[in-house]
């Protein structure tokens, strides 16, 4: 029973990338997260449901770094050429604090 709540609550989470790509990264995101899981369950009585508990709570907060990381990146390859405006004046401007500070 808990292992099909599991796939219920983790199944929505998708990423917005390529299906094969992201069936991949949730599948490795999915083995960490029992890894995490095994090694903090202490079995017994109420093992099991630790286990579930420890693993959904990994799985999203892993889920949620790489969904942040994923659009980050895709913000950067969309917005590159503002990035590289801001990093220019970046530049510009450290190039002029420098040329002040060593005249004087």
């Amino acid at each position: 029973m808990l292992k099909f709540l599991f796939g219920v609550l983790t199944d929505p989470l998708g990423l917005s990338i390529d299906a094969i790509w992201e069936y991949l990264i949730l599948a490795v995101i999915g083995a960490i997260a029992f890894g995490i899981a095994w090694n903090i369950s202490p079995g017994g009585e109420f093992g099991s449901l630790i286990h579930w508990v420890v693993r959904l709570i990994a799985f999203v907060i892993l889920w949620a770094i790489v969904y942040g990381i994923i659009a980050l990146v895709q913000w950067i390859f969309a917005n590159w050429i503002l990035i590289l405006c801001i990093l220019g004046g970046v530049v510009v401007i450290g190039g002029i604090i420098a040329i002040i500070a060593l005249r004087e």
